[in-house]
């Protein structure tokens, strides 16, 4: 049947909502005010302004000095923050948030077990194959929580109804594992990674690893298989045994880690290497951790030596498809003249100290197109000390979000549904595109984004910005996958061709001589040839060559740690301001009835959420469908701060910390709080 879920319902609501942004606005007083004084303005007056600002940043402190902070609130081929991107390089350059706030530890995980040229978005499998698979272990993953594209959770229950077993690992017993699994596994928050190695230690010591799969496949697994002139112990095998630090990584180790039991570890680690073929799901969640790369790479070194990387039912470790875009480009932007990336989760630390916090420059302006960074990255009251500083703040969007309530200028955008555009599939599984039909004229006085950024490059004296229509762009856009693109604009659909390997990675499994895969060695690395080369890639601390459990720091004061999951009313921060669709998953702090009843907490009773970085409220739900020590908040809520500099609405970040892991992943779930009843 068909159906559509509350987010798609609530969508129209955008475009008729009472808050809507309908023409330029200008800030009449600082930033710090409570009332910002908006000034409603004409284009003119607001793009001259925008581009004297822009002009004289860049006379007076170089390009560097404005930072990007678009986003991806469109993630469309041609009206996304490709535009303002295009804008900045075209002017000269820009710092740039170059880290994906999502998914940075797969996407560097990929890379260095799969390949260069291995993409995230298509190094897993179609959601067609899930039947295939005897068990599926669904790690940090819900997409009846989180969706992970159209259709995921409709072929995960078909995949059930065919005999499919499925097991969740998971901090809190989700919509996904509810409707799904027959055994839900409860672990403490940033400790995936003990488990996955104790998994591989079981695995190798009861000798169910696939050792011919991994001769032929793998590289440094064991020390026969190791590069040239690699130190002796430097293997995966070694590190589990305990052979190069005298720890064998036995359930034991774990449990305590963990909080998983040590036979419960054991049993999964069975049953996973017993079931041919088994498909281990992970979701982006463990990943978003101090060394939430290590997660992955343990993750994909299990699939290996099980053989089930490659193989139909099997997975490589990644929940995303098999297809990509299918050859569908989005807006070229060529590339940044100014070498100047940051760390996506660092923004609150580069704002206050700059160059001399050993960053490429002190920042004077943000550009914000299609974001809402100052409330979707770490530690808030930290961001907004910063953007309190700035000179010159511009915002283009849908409404005073968060972000925009700190702007200068505000430029109204328009939605999709007033404007034509290209989409394809968000999880890059399912081999089609969409002809996104404009349905209704720009409401007010908003403008398509590239339509703002071409006004400004003419004011900037920029050529060449944008030489072509909408339908030219989205014509060029399409080329090298839609044949008809006039049946394409009509019908709104296009079928792509299908992978030829609903699994990613088979090619190279069934072939290794004539496609290796894209490593240094050619085959699939669970000991990296390019991070033994280069083990601190972005001077943000090394890594091992081989996945391993890095320990954390605890919180002496803080006893309960904190995940931030999605919410089926927003995605991300987006339709925070939709009262009506709140009701799809009201906002609450999820906790344990023995952490509550040890805090005099009751179910529904308003409570403080805290840590030195800040402070919430927020509803309670006490629930044992969250593991002890564990509270959990839904990301997304928009912050509104008291006179205290206290939020009032749960916003997470408030909470969450400003530090980076080594690959570039935002730690979301290394966040460590305690909760009291609200005075």
């Amino acid at each position: 049947g068909q159906a559509i879920c509350a987010k798609g319902r609530a969508a129209p609501e955008l475009v008729a909502h009472p808050d809507r942004l309908l023409y330029p606005l200008r800030r009449t007083r600082p930033k710090g005010d409570p009332d910002p004084g908006w000034e409603r303005i004409g284009w003119d007056e607001a793009l001259d302004e925008v581009a004297s600002q822009m002009l004289r940043i860049r006379s007076a402190h170089g390009p560097a000095a404005i930072l990007d902070c678009s986003r991806t609130g469109s993630l469309s081929m041609l009206h996304s923050r490709s535009t303002v991107k295009r804008l900045l390089y075209m002017f000269g350059g820009c710092t740039e948030l170059w880290t994906n706030i999502s998914a940075e530890a797969e996407v560097y995980a990929v890379h260095q077990t799969y390949g260069a040229k291995a993409d995230y978005k298509s190094a897993g499998r179609e959601p067609t194959d899930y039947v295939n698979s005897r068990l599926i272990l669904m790690w940090g993953w819900s997409p009846a929580d989180g969706t992970f594209g159209t259709g995921t959770l409709q072929y995960l229950k078909l995949a059930k109804q065919r005999g499919v077993k499925f097991i969740c690992v998971d901090p809190r017993r989700t919509r996904t594992s509810w409707e799904l699994a027959e055994q839900h596994v409860f672990i403490r928050p940033s400790t995936d990674t003990a488990a996955l190695v104790a998994m591989a230690y079981v695995i190798l010591a009861e000798g169910l690893h696939d050792q011919a799969y991994l001769d032929r496949h793998v590289l440094g697994f064991d020390e026969a298989h190791l590069p040239a002139g690699t130190p002796a112990g430097a293997s995966y095998r070694s590190y589990l045994l305990g052979e190069s630090d005298g720890v064998p990584k036995t359930p034991e180790w774990a449990a305590a880690i963990t909080g998983v039991p040590a036979e419960t570890l054991r049993a999964l680690a069975i049953e996973y290497a017993t079931s041919k073929p088994a498909a281990l799901q992970t979701g982006y969640a463990p990943g978003r951790t101090r060394h939430g790369e290590q997660f992955h790479r343990a993750a994909y070194a299990l699939c290996a030596m099980t053989g089930n990387v490659g193989t139909p039912g099997g997975n490589a470790g990644t929940s995303n498809g098999a297809t990509g875009r299918g050859g569908i480009q989005g807006l070229p932007t060529g590339e940044n003249p100014v070498a100047a990336r940051v760390s996506s989760p660092l923004l609150a630390d580069l704002l206050e100290r700059g160059t001399a916090g050993g960053y490429p420059a002190d920042i004077r302006m943000i550009y914000s197109c299609a974001g809402d960074l100052f409330n979707q990255l770490p530690n808030v009251r930290r961001i907004i000390a910063g953007v309190e500083r700035l000179d010159f703040v511009v915002v283009q969007d849908h409404f005073v979000t968060p972000t925009a309530r700190y702007a200068d200028i505000v430029l109204p955008a328009t939605t999709f549904w007033e404007r034509n555009d290209v989409h394809t599939p968000w999880a890059g599984a399912g081999h089609y595109a969409i002809f996104m039909q404009q349905a209704i004229a720009p409401v007010g006085e908003c403008r398509n984004d590239i339509d703002i950024c071409a006004a400004l490059a003419e004011r900037l004296g920029i050529r060449g910005y944008n030489d072509r229509t909408e339908d030219e762009w989205l014509r060029e856009l399409t080329k090298h996958a839609i044949d008809d693109y006039e049946t394409f604009r009509a019908r709104g659909l296009a079928r792509l061709p299908a992978p030829d390997d609903a699994v990613a990675f088979a090619r190279e499994i069934r072939d290794p001589e004539g496609h290796p895969f894209s490593t240094p060695s050619g085959k699939i690395e669970i000991y990296s040839m390019a991070i033994a080369a280069n083990p601190d890639p972005y001077g943000l601390g090394t890594i091992s060559p081989i996945p391993t459990w890095v320990p954390e720091p605890a919180d002496p004061k803080h006893a309960l740690r904190l995940v931030t999951p999605k919410s089926r009313a927003r995605t991300h921060s987006i339709h925070d301001n939709q009262t009506v669709l709140a009701r799809a998953d009201r906002d609450d702090v999820w906790v344990h009835p023995d952490d509550a009843a040890a805090r005099g907490i009751a179910d529904g009773q308003r409570v403080a959420v805290f840590n030195d970085r800040g402070r919430t409220l927020i509803p309670a739900r006490v629930t044992d469908r969250v593991a002890r020590g564990v509270v959990s908040i839904k990301e997304g809520a928009w912050f509104s701060l008291d006179a205290s500099g206290h939020d009032t609405r749960g916003c997470s970040n408030l909470l969450t910390p400003d530090l980076s892991s080594p690959a570039g992943a935002t730690p979301f779930n290394s966040c460590f709080v305690e909760i009291e009843r609200a005075g």
